[in-house]
């Protein structure tokens, strides 16, 4: 369940994320859309770019919470609405309502994404050069199973083909042990690198859409819950990220990481697990010490949802400081470059937005983020202590 480790050599451009492994590391990062691979200056730089490290002049330690419960164009309220109707007798309703819930089927199970999410609690410590972190981590990814039965004619439909309807739940409940390590090859290049050891549960089934939980009660959060409550396989796993972090000049750094560099495979009771080896290049411009506009992005497609789906994330994310950096404003968007609508009403988009204090030695940061109907899904807050010149 999650990732780890990095390698690396050269600079680019970007970051999410299979869903089960967080798609983000704290509010600062939400804010930005996801986008710090390249800058980052707290704790999240144990996760995001272990290189970063090198450039501390302070030590600082932090405890953080996030959640994200995703579900585009509100999946869930399709679940919702398909589950008030009594589906086990589907035959014995009228043939408008049966046409009606028809069509709610096939929205519903066109669908790849479904949904995801995750919530953790994490606390951490850095100072120049390495950093230490645990997370304590609940995650989960449901999504429809593809079935040809929502083809036929709606008369002839039967009770025994809408209960052949399945969700595939993958759900998991472990920690993550974060160690890493930063050095300086030259005057502003540096290489990192971070271990995690993984240890929790995991499981994997099928539900019908006649059964629990689905019921017209039940949102996104209800469904992720039920699939991280009910994980029993036990699995340990050690895994690895590299990253590479250089200055381009005064007012450009740039960022490499490599992610899941062992390519880890995680059993479930239905199959193998494959976490793909990522390669994520970002990019920051600095023209002052007050300003930071961040581009991050795969540099290549991945089947991060484990459904077949090829994704490609790209995010870009703003952050002005003000008052002599006591207080930030930040603003972001992600997006997948494999999507038909990058923008518009149809586009998967998600938008960060996020504040930040720097009060004395404690850096607090808020951020949430909203999908393209202004629906919150994610939440980020952030704690820090910070020591300065204390390595």
């Amino acid at each position: 369940m999650k990732k780890i480790v990095m390698i690396i050599l050269l600079c680019a451009c970007f970051r999410p994320v299979f869903p089960v492994f967080p798609n983000f590391h704290g509010a600062r990062s939400l804010a930005l859309g996801y986008a710090s691979l390249a800058f980052n200056y707290e704790i999240n730089s144990i996760y995001l770019n272990p290189a970063l490290l090198s450039s501390y002049t302070y030590s600082l330690g932090g405890l953080q919470y996030e959640n994200s419960f995703m579900d585009y164009f509100d999946f869930s309220e399709q679940l919702q609405k398909i589950s008030a109707v009594d589906l086990k007798n589907f035959q014995e309703l009228g043939i408008d309502q049966k046409r009606d819930l028809l069509g709610s089927l096939q929205d519903v199970f066109s669908a790849n994404t479904g949904i995801n999410g995750f919530q953790i609690t994490s606390s951490g410590y850095a100072g120049k050069g390495y950093g230490l972190a645990v997370e304590f981590v609940d995650a989960a990814i449901i999504f429809p199973l593809a079935n040809d039965i929502l083809d036929k004619p709606v008369e002839q439909i039967t009770n025994a083909d809408i209960a052949s309807l399945h969700m595939r739940f993958i759900g998991f409940h472990y920690k993550d042990y974060s160690v890493a390590y930063s050095f300086s090859l030259s005057q502003g290049l540096a290489l990192g690198a971070t271990v995690h050891y993984l240890k929790g549960k995991t499981s994997e089934f099928n539900v019908a859409v006649i059964d629990e939980p689905f019921q017209p009660s039940a949102g996104g959060r209800e469904y992720l819950e039920y699939a991280w409550s009910e994980v029993q396989k036990d699995f340990s796993k050690i895994n690895f990220d590299i990253g590479v972090s250089a200055d381009l000049g005064p007012y450009f750094k740039a960022g490499v990481l490599i992610k899941n560099v062992a390519e880890p495979i995680i059993s479930t009771e239905i199959r193998d697990l494959h976490l793909p080896r990522r390669v994520i290049a970002g990019l920051a411009f600095r023209p002052d010490m007050q300003w930071a506009i961040c581009l991050d992005i795969d540099v290549a497609e991945n089947d991060l949802y484990h459904n077949g789906e090829m994704v490609q994330p790209l995010s870009l994310g703003v952050e002005k400081g003000f008052f002599k950096n006591k207080f930030f404003l930040r603003a972001g968007f992600l997006n997948d470059l494999n999507e038909k609508y990058f923008f518009g009403r149809h586009a998967k988009i998600m938008y960060g937005v996020g504040l930040g204090f720097n009060l004395a030695s404690f850096l607090i940061d808020f951020a949430v983020s909203l999908d393209g109907l202004g629906h919150v899904k994610n939440l980020g807050i952030s704690g820090f202590y910070m020591i300065k010149g204390k390595n």
